[in-house]
């Protein structure tokens, strides 16, 4: 499969209350092949930046950017999986904003 540059932008605001954060952590730590919190406050899964295949998610004043080295379906059933249990953990639509 053919492995390629992601990144999305999601409607989930930097300056959220501290218990919606510590939901969202949560909710990433389910999701597939969650590798940690870096110390900067990044996500990884599946790898990190130097890997060949990775997923990372950190906090802009735009929103929530995920972004990454995936092959196309991989990444779209990940990106279904985050958003649904996303919505359900913070109890509102999250979608994207924004793609690259």
């Amino acid at each position: 499969m053919e492995i390629n540059e992601q990144e999305l932008t999601f409607n989930i605001p930097h300056d959220m209350h501290e218990e919606d954060w510590r939901d969202l952590i949560e909710t990433f730590k389910i999701l597939p092949n969650w590798k940690g919190i870096e110390p900067d406050g990044s996500n990884y899964w599946f790898g990190k930046e130097d890997d060949n295949i990775y997923i990372k998610a950190h906090i802009t004043y735009s929103g929530l950017v995920i972004e990454g080295n995936m092959p196309d379906p991989i990444w779209a059933r990940w990106i279904l999986e985050f958003i649904e249990k996303a919505t359900e953990s913070l109890g509102f639509e999250v979608e994207s904003i924004y793609h690259k």
